[in-house]
């Protein structure tokens, strides 16, 4: 019997080897984005069986970055690359699209799939599975010819929306209400948007303490927050490098002690690395000057009820995506003429690293030193105010800092996806 036993497991190992030689390997595969929520993984994995999905960049055959930018228009420019490594190092390829602002989620991952597709079948076409792969071509083909379609919009876009909320308990109560308009039109040459945003917001705070006799009581502390502002900004490019633009801007704010700015600011920029590169690299330094008029809601701490001044904006952007990570740096200061003692001062962006085999380190923050607060009212504010953030207050700074990393080790795939107590995929947006 144990002879049997033996003859059993050998004959096991010897068909498990062969059966391990003759399985067909596939790709193997690594994907980042640059918006983590954009990309519907699972739909990825569960419709992309071709390929295998591995969970760390030195564990693939192929790193797929997808990198998105945004137009005025609320429209996604898709950039992906696809970067091949170890015996598929000499390949690298770029594919974009385009997905309208009304596309739906569904439309958006079908693409993206039928994108990854496109781009990984050069890989695949010196894979052992190649023999397995069977190409489609869908089109109707009673029409070969293909009719360049006229555009009524002349690529104009129009918005419009408005949306509400309230919130609260026994102690709070606060409602919201908010609506929009935007119009944008932008082609590769220049670009044109326009933006008005008005919003109300009414809170109340009930604050109970004991009076001077020992009696309880009670008193609503009433906050209005109403802001509404409009923008507009035009940009035209002049070269592969060089870009001029004109802004305006009106502002009214109950928290800023703003009754009405208007600002008016031509603006010239420079980029050292070609436009066409945005997608994967930017460095981008830009100056703005022009004037601003200031209606105050109450005198500031200046002794202004309302003034026209002349303000300058130095900005110096840089932005990365390579197959290591991604670096997003700004860096801008504002300051007026009449004194340039009133400035202010920012820096903020992040850096994603992934260092080593299944390490990935993040860093991000701001700091901001303000010396321009020229709004904050003359009376100060009051605890009420403190306590609700009803009325600006003075502040040299503000800063936000954050860090993190992670480490994934085990399997090196990830290409399954199992469907059963997934929870709630619930959110809503306007």
């Amino acid at each position: 019997m144990r002879k049997v036993f033996i003859f059993i497991f050998v004959i096991y190992g010897i068909s498990s080897v062969f059966g391990q030689v003759k399985t067909k390997s596939k790709i193997k595969v690594f994907q980042t984005c640059s918006h983590e929520w954009l990309c519907d993984v699972e739909y990825l994995r569960n419709e992309l069986k071709m390929v295998d999905f591995v969970r760390d960049r030195f564990l693939c055959d192929v790193q797929v970055i997808l990198n998105t930018q945004f137009n005025n228009a609320g429209g996604e420019i898709n950039t992906i690359s696809f970067q091949g490594q170890n015996d598929f190092a000499a390949i690298k390829d770029t594919l974009s699209y385009f997905n309208n602002a009304t596309a739906t989620e569904d439309v958006k991952r079908r693409k993206m799939l039928q994108n990854l597709k496109l781009g990984l079948m050069q890989f695949i076409a010196k894979s052992p599975i190649a023999e397995d792969i069977e190409i489609k071509y869908t089109a109707d083909t009673s029409d070969n010819i293909a009719q360049k379609k006229s555009d009524p919009w002349n690529y104009w876009q129009f918005s419009m929306g408005a949306s509400g909320f309230v919130d609260g308990n026994k102690n709070y109560k606060n409602s919201n209400v908010s609506a929009f308009l935007s119009a944008s039109r932008e082609t590769e040459k220049n670009r044109f948007n326009f933006y008005a945003n008005n919003q109300f917001n009414r809170s109340s705070f009930t604050i109970y303490y004991k009076d001077g006799n020992g009696i309880d009581t009670s008193e609503v502390v009433n906050v209005s927050r109403d802001a509404q502002n409009i923008e507009s900004n035009y940009a035209q490019k002049l070269s592969d490098h060089w870009a001029v633009g004109l802004s305006g801007l009106y502002v009214r704010s109950v928290f800023d002690n703003i009754d009405a700015r208007i600002k008016l600011a031509p603006s010239v920029e420079y980029s050292i690395f070609s436009y066409k590169d945005f997608n994967t690299q930017r460095i981008v330094l830009s100056y703005e000057l022009g004037p601003q008029f200031s209606n105050y809601r109450d005198t500031t701490i200046y002794f202004k009820s309302q003034e026209l001044l002349l303000q300058q904006s130095i900005g110096l952007i840089t932005s990365f995506t390579k197959p290591w990570g991604s670096v997003n740096i700004g860096t801008f200061y504002t300051s007026y003429l009449d004194d340039l003692r009133k400035n202010n001062f920012y820096v903020g962006g992040g850096i994603s690293w992934n260092v080593v085999k299944g390490l990935k380190v993040g860093i991000g923050g701001n700091i901001q030193f303000n010396h321009d607060q020229i709004s904050i009212p003359k009376a100060g504010a009051s605890r009420d105010d403190v306590l609700t953030q009803r009325r600006i207050i003075a502040s040299d700074y503000d800063y936000f800092v954050a860090v993190g990393f992670s480490y994934t080790f085990g399997s090196i795939y990830n290409s399954q996806v199992h469907p059963t107590y997934k929870g709630l995929n619930y959110s809503i947006s306007f």
